[in-house]
């Protein structure tokens, strides 16, 4: 049965880091309409392991506060469900059960539907599932011939920092209720042409516990593409309700938070706060940000302004806008970096969307590692009308080449 490792700690930016281990290969995925999963209710325990249900796989972070487990205690149908709990946040990680699956022509262009039934416990935090879409030369390659991905790298002639790995889809649900019964919960992905792997997530940001039981990932008929013309296309713009519409990109480095602050506000009653670590060796991009469809967004001009305020930061804050293609990231304009103190200020910045726009990334970057506090408010992410490219019939932004395999 299939189990293979893949992580993103950090979505949107530099900070992507990427752990991934492989045992078996994927089976092929059934017609459309039936569930792609395996073992789905995970009643079918992996050969030889005292407890791991088959098909599935944990989050590799070697942290003596997490705890994975499968029982009979509570579950949702059947005889098993699987958990994980978390006592610290010291270090913050996304901790997830996940399953991968090879795919190809039988599902691009429809949507897959990842539902879940859920239970959390004293959860303090976020809980979250999430599908995501990859085109990956390498992690194909190490499902099809049962190998590690590093052994695949090796093969394909790859190196660690020139791996041809394509993000063509991302779907996330953030839920923070901190007791709850079991609770049906949904995402919905569109899967883009030249899409070979899907990964499916449930998991926590925090400290608490959930259960998870009952999966299931169904392709259909694709949904619309969301309409370009709403004067803001955020959601919880001003950290109003939850901030559980905000993803969080963020490396492991010790007593780095973000959370919703009722303390301090540019408008209305709340906004987000930051707070640094300077506890890290390496130097990334990290943010509160989210990720929208952009099929209708291609040949668009776009904005994203945001309020930003800052307390003794020693490091720099500035808004950003990704752009992702089947061809992989198109990059966009270098903006103003803020540091230092000061009070609330208006930023923002302006780009092109690129054809065959995928996703849009709108991003309120800081890096890492820094010291002080960022309080960021009163966001918006606006069409203001055709591209530059459009207007003036020149040639669009193009995607940043992949990486080749070495020769030998």
């Amino acid at each position: 049965m299939s189990r293979l490792r893949v992580e993103f700690l950090a979505p949107f930016g530099a900070a992507l880091l990427l752990v991934l281990a492989v045992s078996a290969i994927a089976a092929p995925a059934p017609p459309a309409g039936r569930n792609l999963l395996a073992n789905p209710s995970f009643e079918e325990s992996l050969p030889g392991h005292p407890w791991m249900p088959a098909g599935w796989d944990t989050f590799p972070s070697a942290i003596g506060t997490v705890f994975f487990g499968r029982d009979t205690s509570v579950a949702h149908a059947g005889s098993y469900a699987v958990s994980v709990a978390n006592v610290s946040m010291q270090l913050p990680m996304w901790h997830n059960w996940s399953q991968m699956l090879v795919v190809g022509p039988e599902l691009w262009n429809k949507d897959v539907v990842f539902t879940v039934w859920t239970r959390t416990m004293s959860l303090e935090g976020r809980a979250y599932i999430l599908a995501q879409a990859f085109n990956d030369t390498i992690g194909r390659y190490a499902l099809e011939a049962r190998v590690p991905r590093d052994t695949a790298m090796a093969r394909l002639n790859y190196v660690v920092t020139g791996q041809p790995i394509v993000l063509t889809g991302w779907k996330r649900l953030y839920f923070s209720e901190s007791e709850t019964d079991w609770v049906r919960r949904e995402v919905r992905m569109f899967v883009p042409a030249t899409t070979n792997m899907l990964v499916i997530r449930a998991g926590i940001f925090g400290t608490g516990q959930i259960s998870i039981d009952d999966a299931s990932l169904v392709a259909t008929s694709p949904a619309p593409a969301p309409p370009a013309n709403a004067k803001n296309l955020l959601r919880d713009p001003g950290f109003e309700i939850d901030g559980n519409a905000w993803e969080f990109s963020m490396p492991p480095f010790q007593d780095m938070r973000m959370a919703v602050d009722t303390t301090v506000a540019h408008g209305g009653r709340a906004s987000m706060h930051i707070v640094t670590s300077d506890r890290g060796n390496l130097q990334v991009r990290s943010g509160v940000g989210q990720m929208l469809d952009g099929r209708n967004l291609s040949g668009k001009r776009i904005r994203l302004t945001a309020w930003v305020k800052a307390d003794s930061l020693v490091g720099v804050a500035y808004p950003g806008i990704t752009c992702a293609t089947a061809a992989g990231d198109v990059p966009g304009p270098a903006t103003t970096q803020e540091f230092g103190t000061f009070d609330w200020k208006k930023v923002a910045t302006e780009r092109d969307v690129p054809p065959g726009c995928l996703l849009v990334g709108a991003y309120l970057h800081f890096t890492a590692p820094a010291t002080g506090d960022i309080w960021y408010d009163d966001v918006t992410l606006e069409v203001l009308g055709p591209a530059e490219y459009v207007k003036k019939k020149l040639p669009p932004p193009q995607a940043t080449p992949q990486p080749l395999p070495l020769t030998r």
